[in-house]
């Protein structure tokens, strides 16, 4: 089906995606590009594939939308679009299901730049964290910039957004984890802390730092020894150190 009038009904509905509300309504997000489409795992549900009219391997996809040039741009998130986008069906987990399994997770509040969301995801992906937790508050987990940015690995490890904090802390207390805060309050050094072997790293708000109620429910606040003069550390190269440190010793 080739699609070449902006007053189409169906690329009017692809286009609403681009809108957060409507991503959340139709409870589906957009990926873009060759290597994240044709590299989709097979347990994530594909609902469409959209194509340009001039996409090379168009062949491959019998059931594709096919767009013109021009409404394919209208999609596309990119300057030089490659000519491929998913509709790809959200994943939800529970919690409480997630946090049966000892290892490291990774909890983010109000962390407000999708880039650094994304590149966070990629890094627990890379050093072995077993679910990263998005609080209320933070950027849009399935905006095009986060998932861009993630290089796949959301479609790697559980990733739950929208989370509540309060209730998180909860089931983390109630599963037995050490709760660490990076905080430039801490004492500790992440290269001086014992990690057990069911624990969470929780890093705060690029600019604000920790909320005040999420640092009374830390168990141990810590913080990145720096030499310079720099006051802080972007919040995923903060991430990064913090999960290298964790790995580097087991």
């Amino acid at each position: 089906m080739l699609i070449k009038s902006p007053q189409n009904q169906t690329f009017k509905n692809l286009l609403k995606l681009q809108d957060k509300k409507f991503r959340f309504q139709n409870d589906v997000f957009l990926v873009e590009g060759k290597k994240q489409v044709v590299e989709l795992p097979k347990n994530w549900n594909i609902k469409q594939i959209i194509v340009s009219q001039k996409y090379e391997d168009i062949k491959d996809f019998e059931d594709a939308i096919i767009l013109s040039e021009r409404l394919f741009a209208k999609l596309s998130s990119t300057k030089s679009p490659q000519g491929i986008i998913a509709v790809v069906e959200k994943k939800h987990y529970k919690i409480e299901e997630l946090l049966k399994q000892t290892g490291f997770f990774i909890v983010l509040e109000n962390i407000q730049d999708p880039g650094n969301i994304g590149t966070i995801i990629r890094s627990a992906d890379a050093f072995g964290a077993k679910a990263i937790f998005i609080s209320q508050g933070s950027a849009d987990m399935y905006s095009d910039k986060t998932v861009r940015s993630t290089m796949g690995s959301l479609f790697h490890l559980p990733v739950v957004d929208d989370v509540d904090m309060e209730e998180l802390l909860y089931f983390m207390k109630k599963e037995k984890f050490t709760v660490f805060v990076a905080s430039l309050k801490g004492s500790k050094h992440i290269n001086d802390l014992k990690i057990p072997n069911k624990s969470v790293f929780i890093i705060g708000n690029e600019s604000k730092g920790i909320k005040q109620e999420t640092e009374k429910s830390a168990d141990v606040l810590f913080k990145i020894p720096m030499y310079g003069k720099a006051e802080s550390l972007n919040a995923a190269i903060a991430a990064s150190i913090i999960m290298y440190e964790t790995v580097k010793n087991k």
